[in-house]
């Protein structure tokens, strides 16, 4: 059971902060963060939608304790879905599963029964992955993510050999950005299950897309950089970065499920909400269970 509650509860790369947000301040970002990523099949978005917030309705009516934040892309896969949930140690989050799984199958059972999809499952895939957090590599990492509405995601995978430059050169970002007082929240993880070894996700919120514009950084950090850690890095990122990928997200309310205190920061954006779909499913098929589904 502990798997499938993980996909149905989306227990599914950068939460800079915590999602157990107190109103108005930044605190600093999970230890532990669970990765959830699902694509949905084409043309079930919308049913998959009103599932998923069904789903956080309940976790509401049962006053879960722990949260998720949603997001979908601003550009690439539309049918694609990305839930972090935050914990202060590895305990918490095996005993969310515990939680989670009771609300699932015994205390709110007959809920989850209404909300069950009358056909297939709506994913194509689902898969969960778990990461830590790395302060030393981190920037101002805490932040008020009720205030956030995207997120800058960058996955860098190292080669084997290669984590020592690759950290290197992150901590060397840290100090420039340090030197020149960027305006920026950045937290970096390190993921230690459900992904390809020396896999590293650079997350950086933003109140709007106007973030995309403070990339690359201006004169002040280049400067504070140097042109001899420029040459370093470039060495670095030729020589020990297999893959690097950069994807900007949109928080969707309506699907994650935020601390009292988050909502209370923008109820008016967080708050949740009854979702229909016109959308009809497929002729249901025997086998399936709300505790595979989101």
């Amino acid at each position: 059971m502990k798997k499938c509650i993980l996909f149905l509860l989306a227990p599914c790369l950068l939460v800079s902060v915590s999602i157990q947000i107190a109103a108005q301040s930044a605190v600093p970002p999970p230890k532990i963060l669970l990765i959830v990523r699902e694509e949905i099949k084409t043309g079930m978005m919308p049913a998959h939608s009103a599932e998923a917030n069904n789903v956080v309705r309940i976790y509401a009516k049962a006053r879960s304790p722990h949260y998720r934040l949603a997001m979908v892309p601003v550009a690439g896969n539309e049918n694609e879905v990305m839930y972090f949930w935050g914990f202060d140690s590895f305990a918490a989050l095996e005993k969310s599963n515990k939680d989670l799984d009771t609300i699932a199958t015994v205390t709110y059972k007959a809920d989850f029964d209404k909300i069950r999809p009358p056909g297939d499952d709506y994913h194509t895939s689902q898969r969960d992955s778990i990461a830590v957090f790395r302060d030393d590599l981190s920037y101002r990492a805490a932040t008020d993510i009720a205030r956030m509405r995207y997120m800058r995601v960058q996955t860098v995978r190292v080669k084997p050999g290669h984590v020592r430059d690759f950290e290197n050169g992150r901590r060397m970002i840290k100090a420039a950005h340090e030197k020149a007082r960027v305006d920026e929240n950045m937290a970096v993880y390190q993921l230690v299950a459900g992904a390809q070894g020396n896999t590293y996700l650079v997350l950086i919120p933003w109140n709007s897309l106007d973030g995309l514009g403070t990339l690359p950084h201006g004169k002040d950090y280049r400067d504070a950089m140097g042109d001899n850690n420029w040459d370093k890095l470039d060495k670095i990122d030729d020589e020990s970065i297999v893959f690097n990928a950069v994807d900007v997200y949109a928080f969707n309310p309506q699907l994650s499920y935020m601390s009292p205190q988050a909502v209370s920061v923008d109820p008016g954006f967080w708050t949740l909400r009854p979702m229909t779909t016109a959308t009809s499913p497929a002729p249901r098929k025997a086998g399936k269970t709300a505790a595979n589904r989101q």
